[in-house]
Parts: C-alpha cells; structure tokens; sequence
C-alpha cells in the first residue's frame, strides 16, 4: 500500500531540500511541528535523497551525522553532554537517518551495518576520560572536519531552553553558529513550536535561521480536505473496519481527537482495534473508535499545542508599521498605488 503525501509534507520537504542545497556555514536550519507530524521522516528521506550512496562519500568520510538533545529527568540542558553525543557519533557513526526508511538494498545496508561495527570495536576505549565542556566541543569541530561532514542534525531541540536562569537559550544557538562557521557546516536542528524561542529572541539570530513549518492537517486550510480523506481511505485498508467508509463517515470527529497530526491518528485506530480485540469483536466498530479518544485533559493539550503552532507558522502584520513610515516620509500616495497595482 502506497501512503498519500500530505501536500503540506511535499511543500516543507521542497523547502528543506532548498535551504540544505544553498549551503551557508554557520546558518541554520530548523524544522517545526507538532509531535509526530513526520518532521524526523522528511529530514531523514531528504538527506538519503543527498547523500544516499555511500560510495560516493570517501573513505573515512560521513557527510551528516544525527543526534538528540536528551534531558534526563528533573535535570538542566548540558552542553557537554550534547558535544560528547555529537562527539560519540562522529567517532562510532550509527548513520541511523541513512538506514532506516531507504531504499538501499539489504546487502548494501549489511555492508554498510558490519563496517561501523567494526569501527566501533576500535574505538570501544575511547571517552573513558571526562573532557571539560570545552575539551568536548574542541574535539567536535576537530572530528568534523576530519570526517568531511556538511550538516549536524539535532532532535528534540527544546530540550536545550531547559536552563539554569543565568543561560539563555539564545547562547546555546551563538555557539552552535560558531561550531558551525568555524567547520564549514550547517546545523539543522528539529523540533515543536517551542524550538522558535532559541532565536526570536534575538533578532541577529533570526537572520541566520531558515525556518521550515510542517503543518498538521487542519480545516483552516481547505485544501487540506482531499488529502486527508484520502489518508483516510488509505489507511482503512490496514484494519478490519466495520464498513469499508466508517473512517471516512467520522472524518470530522477523527480530525477533532487527533489534532490531524498523522501519527495521533495512527496511534488513535491502533487503540482502536486494541479494544476492538478486548471486546471479542473481529471488527473494528465506531464505539472502538470513540472509546480510544484522549481524555478531555488530554485532548485540552494537543489542541493548545497545535494552536500554538499554527500561530507561530503565520506571517507577522507589518500594516501599522509601514503606515507609520509612509506617513512620516510623505510616501501615502505611492503606498496606495502600490496596493491597487497589487
């Protein structure tokens, strides 16, 4: 079964291919959407589509190299933590974001697979030492450019506004664009709506961000409409449903409970045919279905997130200010020939 692309997947993923094309050292690029809009999918499926085959890369060579930025429970974002995973990665490469969803075939991926195997077992000793902070990041821009690399992508980025009071998020983005400037790479860094407070702040930093919104499917936007019921019609084929059009007949109280988030509606109708199962029934039925909502909490929170999001993604209003300049230049007039010729 072939899944439908959600034009609002197809236009950021264009965008994200775009911005990483134009490559800028020191420049950002941040991917922003809910929780589980497929935004790890579309940077892994445009970076495969770069730099998928490893024959091409030069020996010893890994042009992008993926992490996370974890945040163990009740604890502070560590900086040295983050340099001693992006560290790990480029000295044991996993090269997750190129095996996992590719088009490789199985031998290739079993080559590639016994290979950093084996570069792990050498450097199984290495990072028994604790490096200051400072030691960390050195060996970080010193290992990226011994392995070529062009793009470091980060996950999860909120985790780095998570600070003591006297850091500012905005100073972990300045050093990141150092580390960047001074190896010739671009960071390219994921996240929720949140992740835009690690620039806003600061206007020089929002100058050297690319910002690429992943929407979830909404009714704000028409166009939305089709896609999503044929999401719909795609994904019944995957479960035993009551009627062949019972996802399609509830579209709008799926919409309602998942936020049009593709994997909320993924994890809604796997709840579903769980209870579908505990009820002795081979089917799924439309009660399954409604009995697998969140809860009204829940269901509170999604919403206020994505809302949240959709604010975030729409363009600022500059009118007052530009009639404000118009208005003190003398420049009315050619203000308003502007707006007819438009």
């Amino acid at each position: 079964m072939k899944m439908v692309q959600h034009p609002g997947y197809e236009g950021p993923r264009k965008r994200l291919r775009i911005a990483l094309d134009q490559h800028r050292p020191g420049h950002m690029v941040f991917i922003i959407g809910p929780s589980g809009v497929g935004k790890t999918t579309m940077r892994r499926s445009v970076m495969q589509e770069m730099f998928g085959n490893p024959a091409c890369w030069g020996r010893g060579r890994v042009p992008v190299v993926e992490t996370f930025a974890t945040l163990p429970h009740g604890s502070y974002f560590s900086s040295r933590q983050l340099a001693a995973s992006l560290l790990q990665e480029l000295h044991t490469p996993t090269l997750r974001w190129l095996l996992e969803g590719s088009n490789l075939e199985d031998e290739i991926k079993q080559g590639i697979r016994k290979e950093l195997a084996a570069a792990a077992a050498d450097w199984q000793h290495f990072g028994r030492t604790r490096q200051t902070e400072g030691e960390c990041w050195g060996m970080v821009q010193r290992s990226l450019v011994a392995r070529g690399c062009k793009y470091a992508s980060i996950d999860q980025v909120t985790a780095l506004l998570v600070n003591h009071r006297d850091k500012s998020p905005a100073d972990h983005t300045l050093h990141l664009m150092a580390v960047a400037e001074a190896t010739g790479i671009m960071f390219v860094m994921t996240g929720v709506h949140k992740a835009t407070q690690l620039w806003s702040i600061n206007s020089e930093l929002r100058r050297r961000v690319t910002t690429v919104w992943v929407p979830p499917y909404s009714d704000k936007r028409k166009e939305d409409r089709l896609p999503f019921l044929r999401l719909l019609k795609s994904l019944s084929s995957r479960y035993q449903l009551s009627q062949a059009d019972l996802l399609i007949r509830m579209s709008f109280d799926i919409l309602a409970a998942t936020g049009g988030v593709f994997a909320e509606i993924v994890e809604l109708l796997v709840r579903a045919e769980v209870a579908a199962r505990q009820d002795g029934s081979s089917r799924v039925l439309k009660r399954h279905i409604e009995s697998s909502y969140y809860g009204t909490e829940d269901l509170k929170n999604l919403w206020r997130d994505i809302d949240a999001f959709e604010r975030s993604m729409v363009a600022g209003d500059v009118s007052e200010r530009s009639a404000r300049a118009s208005s003190r230049w003398g420049l009315a007039d050619m203000s308003q020939r502007s707006d007819d010729e438009s």
